[in-house]
């Protein structure tokens, strides 16, 4: 029988609200019962599961602690932590286990989704996708560009498939912040991804929603316009989309053409077939050696193909940071 210590300078948690954890004999179909919550990672069965996968075989025990969830007014369990070393223990061949559980009660999904972010922050290296999926329920920016561009994903990107992403969300906010400043750029200082994700208010998550909207309809998925999604080509042509789209009132050179929504989306579409274009973007990245010269690419593409349209010649952008 377990003994209650009272401590100094602490009082018993509501019951509804407290965590337990206890030491239990789990088996293949009870874990089976188990939900895996949106916001977590993609089981990936690598070198470690396999290596959980044998220790729990010998040991007739999983390591460390399983953290489950659940949400008032649900009786399921959702994994929030340990969704490896279960797999582990799926395959591991055994139909029982010895395991420390700790469930936690959860006010919604939201709330639990921070417990996974703060868990996976302090224990291991999250890959940056995984870091915002597992924030999406509780930020409207995340949530709003994936409910309008379900080509935006975490991780896992897979082009070939039709309903897969086709680019990672840490990509889109790295590029669409980068190209907020005068001068492009990708590292914003060293702001990280959960931060750009926090601050992205819905104006800004909206504007970015129909940038990326145009793009989507000029490019598409096909392979030969894999390079237009890449960091350098986005950063810049976000850049031009800010000043000639979102800046209507021209608070910088007020030479430079304004564009409608379906004139900036012919100018995408002008970018995806200039082949000389996506041939030179093979190896470019985000460099200040590369910017420059494929911004220059960009805005001749843009100009060729508004004087298609309007029969004049259009001024675009000149930035000092363009001629180095």
């Amino acid at each position: 029988m377990a003994t209650i210590i009272n401590l100094k300078g602490t009082k018993e948690a509501p019951k509804n609200s407290r965590s337990s954890m206890e030491t239990r004999i789990i088996s293949i179909s009870g874990v089976q019962q188990w939900k895996v919550p949106p916001f977590q990672r993609p089981v990936r069965v690598n070198a470690k599961v396999q290596e959980a996968a044998q220790s729990t075989r010998e040991n007739e025990a999983i390591e460390g602690v399983i953290t489950l969830g659940q949400v008032r007014g649900d009786l399921a369990y959702y994994i929030v932590d340990g969704q490896h070393r279960i797999e582990g223990f799926k395959i591991s061949g055994i139909e029982e286990a010895l395991v420390d559980v700790r469930v936690v009660t959860f006010e919604d999904f939201a709330e639990m989704a921070n417990e996974f972010v703060k868990l996976n922050s302090s224990l291991v290296r999250m890959r940056p996708d995984d870091l915002l999926r597992g924030m999406e329920d509780s930020t409207i920016s995340l949530q709003l560009i994936r409910k309008h561009c379900p080509f935006v994903g975490y991780d896992q990107i897979r082009r070939a498939s039709t309903g897969a992403p086709i680019v990672g969300m840490s990509v889109i906010l790295r590029c669409w912040a980068g190209s907020a400043g005068e001068t492009p750029t990708s590292t914003m200082a060293g702001q990280s991804v959960s931060s750009l994700a926090k601050t992205t208010d819905e104006t800004s998550a909206r504007q970015l929603i129909q940038f990326l909207g145009n793009a989507h309809q000029a490019w598409g998925r096909d392979p030969e316009y894999y390079r237009l999604w890449g960091a350098l080509n986005l950063s810049l042509c976000m850049w031009l989309y800010r000043r000639l789209v979102i800046d209507r009132d021209r608070m910088g050179n007020k030479r430079v053409v304004v564009l409608n929504q379906n004139e900036f989306k012919q100018c995408l579409m002008s970018v995806s077939a200039s082949g000389d274009y996506l041939q030179w973007l093979v190896g470019r990245n985000m460099t200040e050696r590369d910017r420059s010269p494929a911004y220059m690419r960009l805005k001749a593409i843009f100009q060729k193909r508004l004087q298609e349209i309007t029969q004049t010649k259009s001024a675009l952008p000149a930035p000092a940071w363009s001629s180095r």
